[in-house]
């Protein structure tokens, strides 16, 4: 290998990390469908982001339409910390990167139709809770190889 450059090998299993990608889309695609039909029923307009504290008084709609559009914010909130997990643990071990993402956007599910009660609390449930220690490990995995790479090549560059 030359200096300056890296060659990365992409594993074979690392299909089934794209396929949850794709999994993810559809959560995507859900929650923006649920903004959509709460803005449109409750008449909020562009570029309102959220229905105002007036509005949702006067209509549980309007505050249907906040709960779907929060769900929807915190889910692409989290997106680059999927993503970027996903990704480097990936690499290495794709299989548990594709369990434990897709334990994350299941749980991202269970969050969206909880949340979609109308009844913020209900977004916390025992599914989503997996979904989120799912995440936390990849976290801890993919610090443990991108460590891994840093020290490696620290310690192979003074020999």
């Amino acid at each position: 290998m030359q200096p300056g450059f890296l060659t990365v090998t992409i594993p074979e299993d690392f299909k089934y990390v794209g396929a949850v990608g794709v999994l993810n889309l559809w959560l995507l695609v859900k929650q923006h469908l649920d903004i959509m039909y709460w803005r449109g029923k409750t008449g909020i307009k562009y570029p309102q982001m959220y229905a105002e504290k007036a509005e949702m008084e006067a209509s549980r709609d309007a505050h249907l339409f906040n709960c779907a559009q929060r769900c929807h914010q915190n889910t692409l909130e989290n997106m680059p910390f999927v993503y970027v997990t996903a990704i480097v643990t990936g690499l290495r071990y794709p299989k548990l990167s594709a369990a434990l993402t897709g334990a994350w956007v299941i749980g991202k599910w269970a969050f969206t139709f909880g949340y979609a009660t109308g009844e913020p609390e209900n977004r916390f449930n025992k599914i989503y809770a997996i979904g989120g220690l799912s995440l936390v490990a990849s976290g801890l995995i993919s610090t443990y190889i991108s460590l891994d790479w840093l020290l490696g090549d620290l310690v192979r560059g003074l020999f």
